[in-house]
Order: C-alpha cells, then structure tokens, then sequence
C-alpha cells in the first residue's frame, strides 16, 4: 500500500510539471515578422493614436475667458472701458484664433495644433499688412480645476502667460466690473 501511494504521488506530480519544448533554431523568418503571440502581449497603453488637426481642434471648447487673480481666488474682471480677454477658436472655412484684448483683437490662422497629454501647441500664421505674414505660436495648458494657461502675445507683442477658464464655467467665477471711466 506504501508503495502505491508513493506511485500515484510521483505520477501527480510528474503530470503536473510542464512539458519541456525541444529549443528550435529561430529562422529569418521569424525574425522579421512577429508572431501572434508576441502582438498579444502588447498593451493598449503602449499603442498610439495619432489624432489629427480636426480632431484636436473639435476637441476643444472654443471660447477662453481671462480671469485675474484677487488674493487667494480668480475673478472675471472687466476694466473701464475696456472688455476682458478672450481667446475664440472658430472654422468658418478655415481654422482660426482670434485674441481679444480689450478693443483690440488679433487673429490668426491655425496652419497645425500640436498635442502632448494637457499641452496643446498652436502654430499660427498672422496676416497683418503692416508687417505682412509673421508665424506665431500660442501654447494652451489644460489643468485640472476648468483653468487653463494659455501663453500669448500680448498688447505690446511679447509672449505672456494668462489664466483662462473655459466660457462654460464662467459662471464658477465672480465677476467684478469697474465703474466706468471719467474723462
């Protein structure tokens, strides 16, 4: 009877152990197309899409609000005689960018968006007749909280970073209005 359990114990065992595959040379064909195995072992993290210009660009909310910072919080503040800065993204034909600033505004043509994770690079031909075409850029960084920095030219051409929220939540803001100016 011993002898029978020791039997049965070695033949579970040698049953479980897994079956060893002769090794076999890898030819030149295997090497240069993979196997099906091996694209199963790919994770979808690891594949990248590739989202065009449109997309990226229908993606996006289209009106930016500034919002300037009051002590610890962000306020929608419109000056005297003024209006806040906004920053519209439109297609009415061509894709374009168009910067309020006050009574001002600039616009642009999107030639490409280029996207990595929240930071969006926008390459921005600028048609003035003074100066002719200037090739711009604009960066949009996303965060978190329906805040983004957008970094733009401001009045006096130079790049500058401005806080922004998406027009939808501008209502998560208070807005404050100087009385008008007296001249």
């Amino acid at each position: 009877m011993p002898l029978f359990l020791l039997g049965s114990l070695i033949f579970s065992l040698e049953s479980c152990s897994p079956k060893a595959d002769p090794v076999k040379p890898q030819s030149a064909d295997s090497i240069s197309k993979p196997s099906a195995s091996k694209s199963s072992e790919v994770h979808p993290t690891e594949i990248k899409s590739v989202d065009t210009m449109e997309d990226i660009f229908k993606s996006l909310p289209k009106e930016w609000t500034m919002l300037t910072k009051d002590g610890s919080k962000y306020i929608i503040y419109i000056p005297c005689d003024y209006q806040n800065q906004k920053i519209i993204l439109s297609n009415h034909g061509k894709y374009a960018l168009e910067h309020v600033i006050g009574q001002d505004a600039y616009y642009f043509k999107i030639k490409n968006i280029k996207k990595k994770r929240n930071t969006y690079v926008f390459e921005l031909l600028d048609e003035n007749a003074e100066k002719g075409q200037e090739n711009v850029n604009y960066t949009l960084n996303i965060k978190d909280n329906n805040q983004a920095v957008w970094d733009v030219y401001n009045d006096e051409r130079k790049i500058a970073g401005i806080t922004t929220t998406d027009a939808h939540f501008e209502s998560k803001y208070k807005t404050v209005e100087e009385p008008p100016c007296l001249e």
